[in-house]
């Protein structure tokens, strides 16, 4: 819960209310520009925290993705902040993170290993790091496009039309053309 915090008569900011009630302030209270301005850093950090664990409670995040989503309504210290705090909880864990969405780009999205590369990027994740995971996962990217094929596009290999449609979407995908025309060759 919030509670607004009214100073000369104008509305200074909303504070969380736990923040506000540990500050003692009450009605009237004279205080200066330095505790109001802790006071509001303060009730930022914890609705952050709060807002961290709700993400958090849906799907896995990483560092930069939580960060991202926390920097629309908190600054960036505070965005920072709350996950560093997150990571000392073990809540986050960008190796872990990656690890799993490695093997779900590539397996449950069928991307080729390049897509997923650039997807794990997009979520902050170190050079270094993705080619370290990439390299270690097993990938057969042909018997990949051929399940995408079978499941999206069963008549590419008898209409042209349909595979001229099949082969942009697996470029799209981030297969290589080598790798398509292993499949429609054969």
């Amino acid at each position: 819960m919030l509670s607004s915090l009214y100073v000369d008569g104008e509305l200074f900011a909303k504070i969380d209310n736990e923040v506000l009630i540990r500050s003692g302030l009450k009605v009237g209270s004279s205080v200066d520009d330095e505790i109001l301005n802790e006071l509001k850093y303060d009730s930022d950090y914890k609705r952050s925290k709060d807002k961290s664990l709700y993400l958090l409670s849906f799907r896995d995040h990483s560092r930069k993705e939580l960060i991202d989503k926390l920097k629309r309504d908190y600054s960036v210290g505070v965005a920072e902040k709350s996950a560093r705090r997150m990571e000392e909880l073990g809540l986050i864990n960008d190796d872990n993170f990656a690890k799993r969405y490695a093997r779900e780009l590539l397996f449950n999205k069928h991307f080729s290993k390049r897509r997923a590369e650039f997807e794990l990027s997009q979520k902050g994740i170190d050079k270094d790091k993705i080619y370290e995971i990439l390299s270690n996962i097993e990938y057969d990217a042909v018997e990949q496009i051929k399940l995408l094929v079978d499941k999206k596009y069963k008549l590419a290999y008898k209409d042209e039309k349909v595979k001229k449609r099949a082969i942009a979407f697996l470029q799209r995908y981030g297969y290589s053309w080598e790798e398509i025309r292993q499949v429609f060759d054969t």
